[in-house]
This record gives structure tokens, C-alpha cells and sequence, in this order.
């Protein structure tokens, strides 16, 4: 596994983006490592890498500037987040970068060179982030607080590749996210159980099957296993009412979900909502028998 290591000291975030920035955690992600955490501490650990701080052979990687190197794919991230999925997000994408503002990310460790405190963390990137010099880093837990980090603090931070690893096939994404809709059900009743299963993770399934053949080839087994889970007459009154769609609109009280979506701009909120509405419409489509 390669890895590298930057040295350089901590400091306060340039722009708004460390501090307001939401990332997902892992149930609220359609494929993600079994270590990335549930829930993050919100905003990033920001660290400034000197020009000496820079590892030796970093200029391989790529033509850009600096971490900008990271943007040309040729030091494999552990996973990417769609930009649409980090509030707080301010880099859009554009016709000629389609993968502008997704965030690749990259299993880390932080060390602090005083006291060789150490921490396991990520690293997290935007693509198309002009930001040459600036590490972000994420973690469970706030890590400032854990290393009794202050700004001007000198730390190592040592960034892993991922080794190759074959995802999850489409069955059996299915199949985990069916058990785990029955724990649901079980535990908290219907109303979660369709939340989760169709109000999130089956419009998250559909919305990779528009560009993905063998996800678009398992949709009739999903829509089996849905069915065999819910009565028609859940299914019915599930579209028949008006309700939140996404992860946090099954998983936030109405108070937190308003607060994480003030976070989004105008524009933002209504590509969410069109979109949404798209995914939930063709989900209806599948899964009642009109």
C-alpha cells in the first residue's frame, strides 16, 4: 500500500467551506467503507503544508499544483461522495467538469510532532478545489480536542491509498439494505421501515441504475423484495402522502432537517427537490400495481 506524508501546521480553514461544511455518514451513503463513521464531527481539521513539507516523490502524481495533483486519479481514494451530498458544498459541477465538487477521500492518520499523539482520520478533497497548500481532514470526533490541538501546531499527517477492492454487487446491496429494512420494520414500525427503504435507498439504487446496466438489471428483484416486505396498501399510502425524501428525511426530526437544508442554496435545494421528485415518481411507477 502506498503511502504519503506531509508535514505542516494546523490553522484556521480558508473560506466557508471548513466550517459549514455537512458531510454524510455512512448510512446515508449508497457505497461506503464498513470504518468511514456513521456520523462526523462537523466542519474539517484544516492543516498548511509548507513547501518543504511536501513528500519527495509527490510530483509524480500529476501536473497540478500541488494537492491539486490528487484531482488527476493517479493516487486511489478509499471512496468519492457525490457533491450534491455534501451540504455546505460551495464547488459546483460544469459541463466540462462533471465531477467537479465531488469529494474524494482517503483514509489518514494525524500525528502531532510534539508529543507523537496520534489519531486515525481521513483526508477529504474536492475535486476542482483551488486550494493547493490546505489539507482537510475528518474525523468521528473533533480532532482538535482529542491532540489538544492549537493553530501553528506542527503535525504529520501520513495519507494511505486504498488497495483495488470489488464493490458490493448490485444483489447484494439489495439484499443487505432488504434485512436491514425488516430490522426496521421490527424495531420501529412501518412508517421508518418505508422511509428507509424506499424514501432513501431504493431512489439512491434507481438514481445509479439511470447510468449503471447491472443496477438497472436488479431493479426487478429490489422491487420483489419490496413487495415481499410491505403490504400494496403500505406501498399506496407511503406515495399518497406527502413527505421528506433522502436519508435525513426519515432519520431527522422536522426541526433538524429544515436546519441541515437552510445550509443548501436556493439553487442547490431545487436540483435536490426536482430530483428527488424524478426518482420518487419512477419509484411509484415500480412499485404500484396502477
Amino acid at each position: 500500500m502506498r503511502k504519503l506524508e506531509f508535514i505542516g501546521k494546523v490553522r484556521v480553514g480558508l473560506g466557508k467551506f471548513g466550517k459549514e461544511l455537512t458531510v454524510p455518514g455512512r448510512d446515508s451513503l449508497l457505497v461506503a467503507p464498513e470504518d468511514w463513521p456513521k456520523t462526523l464531527a462537523p466542519g474539517t481539521l484544516n492543516v498548511l503544508i509548507s513547501h518543504e513539507g511536501f513528500p519527495r516523490d509527490f510530483d509524480s502524481l500529476g501536473a497540478g499544483d500541488r494537492l491539486k495533483k490528487f484531482d488527476e486519479g493517479k493516487f486511489r481514494p478509499a471512496f468519492v461522495i457525490p457533491q450534491r451530498l455534501i451540504a455546505g458544498n460551495t464547488l459546483k459541477p460544469r459541463p466540462d467538469q462533471p465531477t467537479r465538487g465531488f469529494a474524494q477521500v482517503w483514509r489518514a492518520e494525524l500525528q502531532v510532532v510534539s508529543t507523537c499523539a496520534k489519531a486515525k482520520c481521513w483526508m477529504l478533497r474536492r475535486i476542482g478545489s483551488s486550494i493547493a497548500a490546505q489539507i482537510e481532514l475528518v474525523a468521528e470526533d473533533h480532532l482538535r480536542s482529542r491532540l489538544n490541538l492549537f493553530d501553528g501546531a506542527e503535525v504529520k499527517v501520513t495519507v494511505f491509498e486504498a488497495e483495488p477492492a470489488k464493490l458490493p454487487t448490485p444483489d447484494a446491496i439489495l439484499t443487505n439494505q432488504c434485512e436491514a429494512a425488516r430490522g426496521i420494520l421490527d424495531e420501529f414500525g412501518t412508517e421508518k421501515a418505508l422511509g428507509y427503504l424506499i424514501g432513501e435507498k431504493f431512489l439512491n439504487f434507481l438514481e445509479v441504475a439511470e447510468t449503471d446496466q447491472d443496477f438497472r438489471a436488479a431493479i426487478p428483484a429490489f422491487v420483489a423484495e419490496i413487495k415481499d416486505i410491505f403490504d400494496s396498501y403500505q406501498l399506496a399510502d407511503f406515495f399518497g402522502t406527502p413527505r421528506r425524501l433522502g436519508a435525513l428525511g426519515h432519520a431527522s426530526s422536522e426541526e433538524g432537517h429544515k436546519l441541515l437544508r437552510d445550509q443548501l442554496d436556493d439553487d442547490m435545494r431545487l436540483r435536490e427537490d426536482a430530483r428527488n421528485l424524478t426518482l420518487f415518481e419512477w419509484a411509484r411507477e415500480l412499485l404500484l400495481d396502477e
